[in-house]
This record gives C-alpha cells, structure tokens and sequence, in this order.
C-alpha cells in the first residue's frame, strides 16, 4: 500500500517532513547573511586595515582546497544505520557556536591576537562545520526524496520560506547592529540573538527526515580513483561550480554595509530596502510550472542576465532609494532560479554520473560545490579588502573620498553585472538538460534489475 502511495503521489512530501527540511537550509543561509557582516566589524570595531580582513577572510578559504573535497569523499564513503548524509546534520550547531566565538574577538587584544581569532574561527566555521553540511546536503536530499517532483517542490516552496525568512533576518540584523553592536559586547549579544535559536531551528531535519531512498546503481565502496574520474570526466560540474563560485564571490563581499553606510549614508534602510525583494517570492510558486516547459539551465541563465541588469541599476543609481528599490526587484527575481535550481542542477551531474556507469558521487560534488561556494566568499571578501584599500577608504571618517566610495559602488554593483554576463554566455553550453529524459529512464531500468 505504501509504495502503491508513492506511486500515485510522487511529489508528496508532507507537512512536517518538509518544514524540517527546510529549517536547516533557512538556519545556514542565515548564517550567510550574518557572517556576511565580519569585514566592517573587523575593520570598525576591532580597528583591523581592510586588506588585512580581506587577506585573512581570502587564506581561511585554502584551507577548504583540502577540507572540501576531503569531506565530499568522507560522506560518499559514511555508512550508518542513519544513512550517508544525516549523521553530519549535527554540524549545525557547530556553526552557530563557532560563529557566535567569531564575532567575540578579543578586542583589546594586539592586532595579531585578532587576525589568527578571526582566521581560526571563521574557518571552523567555514572550513569544518560549513563544509560537511555543504557535502552531505545533495546524498541526503536524493535518499530523503525519491522523486524529482519533491525535490522541484522543495527548492520552489522551500524556497520561498528560506527567501521570505532571509529577508526578515536581513531587515532585522541590520537595526540590531546599528543599536546594539555599538561595542564589542554588543556584538556578543546581537549574535547570540540569532545563534541560539537558529541552531535549534536547525537541527530539526536531522529528528524528522529519514533517509528511506535507494539510488545507488553501482553498489562497490567510493575508492579515491572515483573521486578523480568525476573532476576529470563531467564537465558540467565545472559548470555548476562556476556558477556557485560567481554568486558567493558577488553575494559574500558584504559591500552593502560599505555601501548604505557611506553612499546611502543610513544603514538601517538596508535591511528595509532588501524587504522589498517579498514581491518576488510569489513566483517561487510556479517554478515547478514553469520547469515542464523551460529547461532548468535556461531559467538559470535567464536569472543571471536579469541579476546582471540589477547590478548595473544598482551601480549608476548614486544611492538613489527608488532606484536601489527597483535594482532589488530586479536582481531578487535574478536571484531565484540561480539560488534554487543549482542544487538540482548538482544532482542532475550525479545522475550523469550513474549514467555513465560511475558512482554518483553526490557528496564529492556536492563537496566541490560547497569549496565554490566558500572560495567565492573568500574571494568577494579579499577583492573588498583590496578594493577598499585601493580606493583609499579611511575606516576613521564618516565621508569618503570620491575614489573610495566610486570603489564601493563599482564592487556593488558594476563587477557583479560583469560577472553575471559571463555566467550567461557560459550556461549557453549547459545541455544536460536535454539527456535527462534519457538518463531517466536508463537509471530506473537499471534499479528495477537490481531489486529483482
């Protein structure tokens, strides 16, 4: 009776299991936004040079060269009677912890005492307890969700939640900041607001989502060789890492602070001005639509023409309210397929990998994603750091220099348009889309021989 279920409802969920579920995508991308703050607290609460932040931000994300694809081959080899990717669920809590410790640097301590407590936290952060979500997010997924009609479901109306709960976090940090996190203390304070229940909220999926989906077509145990015949034979990986790489670099320089602090001068409109981002969020709900008649990779590309679009607007609106208003809507409905499709793009390569008689290798992809995902961030945090220094930008005074705050708008705005455009040319050799009917239908063939 309960496959005869499944059979007749593929894409139902339920209620529980699919609110769990997205509680820990909400509790990191909170986490993202949060941390995407680390390089003005540096600079103007610790008193740390710019290029200093950058630098340290940028050498923590080497480490993830290592720590990303090591944990990408751990979790495609785990075994447990919880399954390959929900064991690491738990490394959420060391998320927030090893986050709330990033953001209570000592701060009368010397300038070097600083640099290796933020260098040491925020690769934990990243580098350990990041990286293993990032890993066993996509094995977890396709053994949680047998069908791809539920996992349409859950980066559609999952992600109108994370979007709409994103937004809120991003109204409300910014006005805490700007009142309490006036001292280091008050910093310690505004992160343990959000850390605790975030982390609570964040383990949930663990409890409610059980890993109940075969999917393995070859059965023998993931040998380091696998590893290297994926990176070397889907060239679609590379893309999708790309892509991942490009909107962590853009999202993850946190020159939006810089930018209605000095361009907009009123940083508490920032988390306002991002809100009005909601109006997109009712698109969410045709996207499982709008996927049976526009191939995934297209709507991804269209996304990052717009996101392109808004960046630019964003650029020459010289810190105009209506016109950084009409630059969000634009680059908020850029930013939902890009956001959303990308993990199922990633599991698109897995199923490749089947394909081709491999092992899917999830993890290790979803590893190579997540080392994207933080080396952009590394990157748009060093390429601030260098820009800021470059530009002449004096932490020490409330008006910048015409160089310092054209620096500003041109890291938020002119080279994510460029970025982006890039991106777009590039998807336009994206043709997975294309063979997945084909990989479809020969990858159940196979598991039907398999269980019979």
């Amino acid at each position: 009776m309960e496959m005869k279920n499944k059979k007749d409802k593929p894409g139902k969920i339920g209620v529980v299991k699919f609110w769990a579920w997205s509680a820990r995508d909400l509790s990191l991308s909170a986490n993202f936004l949060v941390l995407s703050f680390i390089s003005i607290y540096c600079t103007n609460t610790l008193g740390m040079e710019p290029a200093l932040v950058g630098g340290l931000l940028m050498a923590s994300k080497v480490v993830d060269a290592v720590t990303d694809l090591f944990a990408g081959y751990l979790v495609d080899r785990t075994d447990t009677k919880w399954g390959k990717g929900r064991p690491y669920e738990f490394a959420i809590i060391g998320v927030w912890l090893c986050t709330w410790l990033l953001y209570s640097a000592p701060a009368q301590a010397s300038t070097t005492v600083k640099a290796v407590w933020i260098f040491v936290m925020y690769m934990f952060v990243n580098s350990v307890f990041t990286t293993l979500l990032n890993a066993s997010g996509n094995p977890y997924m396709v053994r949680a969700f047998g069908s791809n009609e539920q996992r349409v479901k859950l980066a559609s109306f999952g992600g109108i939640i994370i979007m709409v709960a994103s937004i809120v976090i991003n109204m409300i940090f910014p006005v805490a900041m700007a009142r309490i996190a006036t001292s280091a203390a008050g910093w310690r304070t505004v992160i343990a607001m959000f850390a605790l229940p975030l982390a609570v909220i964040g383990i949930l999926r663990f409890f409610f989502v059980k890993e109940t989906e075969k999917v393995d077509t070859v059965s023998e145990r993931v040998a380091f060789k696998d590893v290297i015949t994926v990176l070397k034979s889907n060239k679609y990986v590379y893309m999708v890492v790309a892509l991942q790489l490009v909107y962590s670099l853009v999202t993850g320089t946190g020159v939006a602070t810089y930018y209605y602090t000095y361009i907009v001068k009123n940083l508490e409109i920032m988390g306002f001005i991002s809100a009005v981002s909601m109006v997109t969020v009712p698109l969410m709900i045709f996207f499982p639509l709008m996927l049976k008649k526009i191939p995934m990779g297209r709507m991804v590309q269209i996304g990052c023409i717009i996101y392109a679009v808004g960046s630019f607007v964003t650029f020459i609106s010289g810190g105009s309210i209506p016109v950084l208003i009409a630059a969000t809507v634009i680059t908020g409905v850029g930013t939902l397929p890009i956001t959303y499709l990308m993990n199922l793009m990633a599991l698109d390569c897995g199923s490749y990998n089947a394909y081709k008689g491999r092992q899917r290798m999830d993890g290790t992809i979803g590893a190579v994603k997540g080392f994207a995902s933080k080396f952009g961030g590394a990157l748009g945090s060093g390429l601030l750091g260098l820009m800021l220094t470059i530009g002449g930008f004096d932490a020490t005074v409330e008006v910048q220099s015409r160089s310092a705050n054209f620096t500003i708008a041109a890291v938020c705005g002119l080279i994510p348009a460029v970025l982006f455009v890039l991106m777009a040319i590039m998807l336009a050799f994206y043709k997975l889309d294309k063979m997945m009917p084909e990989i479809n239908r020969v990858i159940g063939s196979n598991n039907e021989a398999e269980a019979s």
